[in-house]
């Protein structure tokens, strides 16, 4: 279409467009805080011209602009940096799990301070030394009795705190298992949904971005860019069904917060039967050199240690000598056989801890290295994909000024179609 009428079909092209670049631009803005959100870009090519073939046209030579058209709505994602990311949110997610977990067990255990089981043990000595001063006296007696009791009871706190931490342990392993299969039955449904959009030739971006959010989220727990991993949920996806714990422990490059936690919930029943054997190791070596019951130990039972019933209610008399209370008291530096160990009970609990520190350091310190890479690899990530509220309202700005230049022109083409049409009449 040529003459005013074609000029005025293209200056409404240029308007169209224009609609099309401020309305993404409006909708980048208003999802600028929008977890996953990928900035979208309008693409823009001219029309087909119309065509004046040949020198010797009476309308002349060369063709004719038809204006603007909007070829797609694209995203602006970058697939190499999506490949960084999730491969190093995986050892992320694994480290992360640990990292709390240690934290806790070392706010559990406590060391150093007034109140933490190698002070209840030194407390615990020290009144035998007292009490071998004056073995006949009732208040070094009720001391040592008192001391026996706080370092029973915080043992068998921290037995429990332990236990506990290991029962949340295994529920955070089913909350992350069912993590996973929620975000596979939300995958299956989103490749629906894209599917159709991809069908009618439209470019689906909200739903890709809803899907490469997903599949961010599901990279923390699992390395989905393994084969195993990879093949595994997209099985789940296409056939339906659930992903177990089993599946999941069968495999041979497991990684993840899956692998953290499983880890994790064999670490803390470690610690937790080390502070067993410790109380077990107490009550034996304690109770066989008095010559009588002072402690009672049972492994499966809360308390797992306490000081007997009789002792504390008096029916049953501390009744030793100076050199049973001496003996009472050199046994903090007495090796006995531990784990088929030769060692004293102090030392074997020092090993604990010092266990538990070095190990808690290193995961302290992974934490820290692996989050700065992964914070790294998201920040270049982001400046591809994200949304900056400056350079949006320059275009919105831009795509201002086109818009109020398209409709010029039409204000412009109806004064001239005024003047041959009105311009006839007079």
């Amino acid at each position: 279409m040529s003459g005013l009428l074609g000029s005025l079909q293209s200056a409404r092209t240029g308007m169209s467009a224009s609609q099309a670049s401020i309305q993404t631009t409006s909708h980048n803005l208003n999802n600028m805080n929008t977890p996953g959100y990928s900035r979208q870009t309008v693409k823009q090519s001219a029309r087909s011209a119309y065509s004046y073939p040949g020198y010797n046209s009476s309308l002349g030579a060369g063709q004719l602009g038809t204006g603007v058209e909007v070829t797609d709505i694209v995203r602006a994602r970058n697939t190499f940096y999506d490949f960084q990311f999730r491969n190093e949110s995986h050892t992320y997610g694994n480290i992360k799990v640990k990292y709390e977990n240690y934290t806790n067990m070392e706010t559990i255990f406590n060391e150093p301070s007034d109140t933490s089981i190698s002070a209840s043990i030194n407390n615990f000595f020290a009144s035998w030394q007292e009490l071998a001063k004056n073995p006949k006296d009732n208040g070094s007696k009720d001391i040592v009795i008192q001391n026996s009791k706080y370092l029973a009871d915080k043992i068998s706190q921290i037995n429990n705190k332990l236990e506990n931490l290991g029962e949340q342990a295994q529920k955070q392993l089913g909350d992350k298992v069912n993590d996973i299969n929620s975000a596979i039955n939300q995958l299956r449904d989103l490749n629906k949904h894209i599917k159709i959009v991809e069908g009618s030739g439209k470019s689906p971006n909200d739903l890709l971005d809803e899907r490469d959010r997903i599949l961010d989220d599901l990279s923390f727990k699992l390395n989905i860019q393994d084969d195993e991993v990879k093949n595994l949920i997209n099985d789940k996806i296409e056939n339906g069904g659930e992903v177990t714990i089993g599946e999941l422990k069968g495999m041979k490059n497991l990684s993840g917060e899956i692998k953290g936690s499983l880890e994790m919930i064999e670490k803390i029943d470690k610690y937790k039967n080390d502070v067993n054997t410790l109380a077990e190791n107490i009550a034996t070596t304690v109770n066989d050199t008095l010559k009588i019951d002072l402690f009672e130990y049972d492994g499966s039972k809360s308390p797992t240690l306490k000081v007997k019933d009789d002792i504390i209610d008096g029916t049953v008399d501390l009744d030793i000598t100076s050199d049973k209370a001496q003996e009472m008291y050199k046994l903090k530096d007495k090796k006995v056989n531990i784990k088929g160990e030769d060692i004293t009970i102090n030392n074997f609990y020092n090993n604990i801890i010092q266990n538990l520190g070095n190990e808690a350091q290193e995961v302290i310190r992974n934490e820290k290295n692996q989050s700065k890479i992964l914070k790294e690899v998201n920040n270049t990530r982001l400046n591809e994909s994200g949304v900056a509220l400056d350079e949006e309202m320059i275009n919105l700005i831009q795509f201002q000024h086109a818009y109020n230049a398209s409709a010029k022109v039409v204000s412009t083409i109806d004064s001239l179609l005024d003047v041959v049409i009105n311009g006839l009449v007079r």
